[in-house]
C-alpha cells in the first residue's frame, strides 16, 4: 500500500538506500526503491548527539535493511549497552515461532474491533502469563505506584 511505501521513504532517510544486491532480495517494492534515487544514510551520532556511543553502535547494527545483515536478538541482548542490566536467568527462550493473533492478519479491519481483540489479548496474556520469573519490586517503586 501508499502507507507502506512511505514507510520506506522514512527508513530510507535514516539508513539510506539499500545496495542492489538488498533491492533484489525484496520482490514487489524494488520497482518503487529505484524510484527514489540514492539516498545517502544519516549518522547517528548527528541524529542522537546525546545517545551512549554502546546505544548508537547497537542501533547501527539493527538498523540493517537486509534482515540477513541485522544482528539477532541474541547478539543484541549480549551488546555492550545491556551490560550491567540483563538478566539472563530471567529470559524465555522458546522452541518455535511466535504466532500472531490471526485478527492482525486481516488487511482492513475496523477500530473498534482491532481495539476489542487487543484488549482481549491483554486479559489473555494478564491471566495466564507465569509470573514466577519475574524481578522483584523495591519498596520505592511500589510506593511511587501507590501514590500515582
Amino acid at each position: 500500500t501508499e502507507e507502506r511505501l512511505d514507510q520506506l521513504s522514512v527508513i530510507f532517510s535514516v539508513i539510506g538506500t539499500p545496495s542492489k544486491e538488498d533491492i533484489a532480495n525484496i520482490g514487489k517494492a524494488d520497482e518503487y526503491i529505484k524510484t527514489l534515487g540514492t539516498i545517502k544514510p544519516k549518522k547517528l551520532e548527528n541524529l542522537f548527539p546525546a545517545a551512549d556511543p554502546a546505544a548508537l553502535d547497537l542501533l547501527h547494527k539493527m538498523l540493517k535493511f537486509n534482515p540477513k545483515h541485522r544482528c539477532t536478538a541474541t547478539e543484541a541482548l549480549g551488546h555492550d549497552f545491556f551490560r550491567g542490566i540483563r538478566r539472563p536467568e530471567m529470559e524465555i527462550s522458546i522452541k518455535k515461532p511466535l504466532e500472531s493473533p490471526q485478527f492482525l492478519h486481516v488487511q482492513d479491519i475496523e477500530i473498534d474491533v482491532l481495539k476489542r481483540k487487543t484488549y482481549e489479548e491483554v486479559l489473555w496474556f494478564r491471566d495466564n502469563v507465569d509470573r514466577s520469573n519475574t524481578p522483584p519490586v523495591d519498596e520505592a517503586t511500589t510506593e511511587r505506584q501507590e501514590r500515582q
